[in-house]
């Protein structure tokens, strides 16, 4: 199935504006404009990026595939986060079984969404 045109144009336009984001973040570092002497902290917050995406994959789906994959980088960047910064005493060792939980979720969800996007595209040809 091909990505709807405006998928593909919010996808570019989020690149878009995450590059120039970057870019003016670290030239106004280095012309000494903004000081960012902890800035690798900021790389605390990059599973920001994969929600960002997961949404917009969210976005007016056209499959269950595009939803499951939105899904997904969503709940990766949450785990991402949770085991990296020890909350709630999760770190990668102890939590890594959630990523098997969500992949066995992915796989029990898709026939189910597939059947609603079949079911979805049949009422729309009646009309």
């Amino acid at each position: 199935m091909k990505s709807e045109p405006a998928y593909c144009r919010r996808t570019q336009l989020l690149w878009g504006v995450l590059l120039i984001a970057i870019g003016a973040i670290i030239l106004l570092d280095r012309l000494d404009v903004i000081y960012l002497h902890h800035y690798y902290a900021l790389w605390h917050y990059w599973p920001l990026i994969l929600v960002v995406f997961g949404l917009n994959k969210l976005l007016t789906p056209v499959s269950a595939k595009q939803v499951l994959s939105g899904l997904w980088l969503i709940f990766f960047a949450a785990w991402w986060y949770v085991s990296y910064e020890e909350l709630w005493n999760l770190n990668f060792y102890n939590s890594w079984p959630a990523l098997l939980i969500a992949w066995g979720v992915g796989l029990v969800l898709e026939p189910l969404l597939n059947k609603h996007f079949i079911a979805y595209r049949e009422s729309e040809h009646e009309k």
